[in-house]
């Protein structure tokens, strides 16, 4: 049985299976304990195992035919949130991937570069580490140094070790520069995807195959931006209600969303579900396109049809300014490769 950790015992098959048995593993100090991670140069080995964790190998459909899932750490996107999008498919969400046979990837399983020492976080299952170093502690010493010399493996110094003492009093054991750091969790799930019918599912194939998605039309917009300008229950429900909006329709009423409603990139830092929606939807992106800038993304992206063209294209035509009036007399046309969005 596996646990949420994503420290955990890494398995020889799967180190053998990946060629990196031959690896050293570490110790890393969390609150819990020692906890242990590989670090490898193979970059190669580590692109694969982040590409077999984070790539869809299902559907929108076939999807649908699984029973358990498993969602990786740190998605940006609420578990309630997957939990009820998975429901409606009969899959149930388990904390033991060993039980599950579908498995909700994505990529935030790893940060930013990790340089210099500072800390690693906790759910952070793999991730490329910088100009850090090793200590096996003292085993004369106490606190921190013997818990390190007691681990039986070098750890990885950290703010963990030295926000406890100082990083001269440390006896240096070696140095890792441009190293990619792997969790148990990360090495022994890609092993199991790799060699077993366990699939992988992105959050948002997930999200979007939900029957809850409500389109944006004009009495939605109306009535979110009246609830966005109260306060109290109405807003909060209006930004309940945004991460269920379909960011796939109605791009015309989406950009008018983001010209009317730009407040909301402010609005809840905290709620993971609306900070999602606000990046996956392209929202600051609409925010600063004008009516004319939209019309031509949405031609390069081949989304635009009528009923987008007509809404946005007297927007664009009031923008239009001519001058010299008084000598000269002006006839605006539509270019003739747009008109067909006007029959």
């Amino acid at each position: 049985m596996a646990n949420k950790s994503v420290y955990q015992d890494f398995d020889t098959d799967a180190l053998i299976h990946f060629g990196l048995e031959a690896d050293p593993i570490y110790g890393l100090v969390s609150s819990t304990g020692v906890v242990k991670v590989l670090c490898t140069q193979d970059q190669t080995t580590y692109e694969k195992i982040n590409t077999i964790l984070t790539v869809a190998t299902e559907d929108d459909l076939t999807f649908r035919t699984k029973k358990k899932a498993f969602i990786l750490p740190r998605c940006n996107v609420s578990q309630d949130r997957l939990k009820a999008a998975l429901k409606e498919h009969s899959i149930t969400v388990t904390n033991d991937y060993e039980l599950a046979d579908l498995i909700i990837g994505h990529d935030e399983i790893s940060t930013h570069k990790l340089s210099n020492a500072e800390n690693i976080p906790s759910t952070v299952m793999m991730n490329k580490i910088w100009n850090y170093e090793t200590t096996k502690g003292d085993t004369n010493a106490h606190g921190i140094l013997k818990t390190v010399s007691d681990s039986g493996v070098p750890c990885i110094i950290t703010a963990k070790i030295t926000d406890k003492v100082r990083y001269y009093d440390i006896d240096i054991e070696e140095s890792l520069y441009d190293n990619w750091m792997l969790t148990g969790m990360a090495l022994n799930l890609s092993h199991l995807i790799d060699t077993t019918d366990l699939s992988v599912i992105d959050p948002e194939t997930v999200l979007h195959a939900s029957a809850s998605k409500m389109t944006l039309d004009e009495q939605l917009l109306s009535d979110l931006k009246t609830q966005l300008n109260s306060y109290g229950d109405d807003k909060a429900l209006a930004l309940k209600i945004i991460p269920t909006i379909d960011y796939k329709k109605n791009y015309h009423l989406l950009w008018q969303f983001a010209q009317d409603c730009s407040s909301i990139t402010y609005a809840d830092n905290r709620d993971k579900d609306l900070q999602y929606w606000i990046s996956e939807s392209g929202f600051l992106n609409f925010e600063r396109k004008s009516a004319q800038d939209m019309i031509l993304w949405l031609e390069q992206e081949e989304k635009l049809d009528k009923v987008t063209f007509r809404y946005l294209e007297p927007i664009v035509r009031r923008e239009i300014s001519i001058h010299n009036r008084d000598l000269y007399t002006f006839q605006v046309a539509v270019k003739k490769e747009y008109q067909q969005y006007l029959k």
